[in-house]
Parts: C-alpha cells; structure tokens; sequence
C-alpha cells in the first residue's frame, strides 16, 4: 500500500482526509480510494473516525490496523502540538449503498468521486 492522504476539509479544531492507495487505479487510471478519516481536535487529545472501506478492511490484520492508525495520527497530530491520547472509532462499511448528499451548483460536478479524486 502507498498511501496518501488528501485534506478535504479543515476546521479550527477538525480535519476531515480522503485516504487513497497510489499503488491501485480505478477505471481512469485515478488512485483508488480506500476509506476516509474524519478527526476533531480537543485540550484532552484527538477523536475521530476512521472508515476504510470494506475490501480494504478485510485485506489488513487487526494488529497491521492498528499499526496503520497510530501511524496516521502520528503524522497528523503530534506535529500540531496536541496531547498524545487518542480515541478512534473504526468502521469498515461496504459501498453498496454509499451516497453523497449535497445542495450544490448541479452544473458542477460534486460527486464523492470527484470531491475525493487525488491531486
């Protein structure tokens, strides 16, 4: 797995990443992404959400997750100053029924596919 790692959106105190892996394409030959990660930053330590996609899930060993997730907020928190505790809930939904809600222009293109294509 490469992974990178792409900011979506930002707040004072959260931070919401697209996870892709450079290694694998999709149909036009784009990083196939493989989860998302959504955290919120407190005076207490780090909360977030950690989803990776279902067949992405099932290919890593809990403890190689485990692994992946101290890494992730290694290099996203510890960096901004904040305390080292965190917590970090972890879901591995299938893309079935995956949809993107949105009031945007619809003569832009908004879908989830383009909103978290890599650059």
């Amino acid at each position: 797995m490469n992974l990178k790692l792409k900011r979506l959106v930002r707040t004072h105190s959260s931070e919401q990443y697209a996870l892709f892996d450079l290694a694998q394409t999709d149909e036009q030959n784009q990083p196939l992404t493989i989860g998302k990660l959504d955290l919120h930053y407190t005076g207490e330590g780090t909360y977030g959400t950690l989803l990776l996609w279902e067949v992405e899930s099932q290919q890593i060993e809990a403890d190689r997750r485990r692994m992946f997730v101290q890494a992730l907020l290694s290099e996203l928190v510890l960096p901004m100053g904040l305390p080292n505790e965190f917590v970090v809930e972890f879901f591995a939904p299938t893309l079935d029924e995956y949809e993107v809600f949105h009031n945007l222009d619809e003569g832009t293109d908004h879908s989830a596919e383009s909103l978290a294509r890599a650059d």
